[in-house]
């Protein structure tokens, strides 16, 4: 039964700003080229609930994938688990975003509502944060940035996540998910952002 609610923690708490992503190693660059997701587990700061990072590319240039980042009002119309999302106050780049997700029975659905901020980056590309405001969460912050890749016709899309959702689920059971999880977020972005390009 827990493996199903890792998956909906893992697809709700999708970024406050940290440090600058590091660079990308060449090996990872060449599995990137190849189509690989790249999902790097983490130990949180003070070693409560999970962390991790990950990387994918998107065949679009970033003005067609960021609509669909920054929009977290309808993230119930693709992202994984995702039933109600909705802009609760402000706007889109700078306001209060709510998400449910589905959880198995008996267990009630996990929620969210995040202070978020959007903007665009002085490298090139964007990136959307975001911290926890209220919610069934001790703690929720991370950032999207999606950025050029080549010669700008494709998207690197890089996702950070540090939370602790207020569950039964122990610790260690979220960490081990995350790899086999996450995934599917980065396949829902490539899917939305194809489909929105679709004549």
């Amino acid at each position: 039964m827990t493996t199903p609610l890792i998956s909906a923690v893992l697809s709700l708490v999708l970024a406050a700003p940290l440090a600058a992503p590091p660079p990308l190693p060449d090996h990872e660059r060449q599995r990137l080229e190849n189509g690989e997701i790249i999902i790097h587990g983490r130990v949180p700061a003070d070693d409560i609930g999970l962390a991790v990072t990950g990387y994918a590319l998107v065949d679009a240039p970033p003005e067609s994938v960021w609509p669909h980042i920054r929009d977290c009002g309808r993230y119930d119309e693709f992202m994984p688990r995702v039933v109600k999302s909705e802009l609760r106050g402000g706007t889109a780049d700078e306001g209060l975003c709510f998400v449910e997700i589905s959880v198995p029975f008996p267990l009630s659905n996990l929620w969210a509502v995040n202070d978020t901020k959007c903007g665009s980056l002085a490298t090139g590309g964007y990136e959307r944060s975001w911290k926890l405001k209220e919610g069934t969460y001790r703690k929720n912050r991370g950032r999207w940035r999606v950025t050029p890749w080549g010669d700008g016709q494709r998207t690197l899309i890089y996702y950070e996540l540090e939370a602790a959702p207020d569950t039964m689920v122990p610790d260690r059971l979220l960490r081990s998910a995350q790899k086999d999880t996450l995934p599917d977020v980065f396949k829902a972005v490539r899917a939305r952002t194809k489909a929105a390009m679709s004549p």
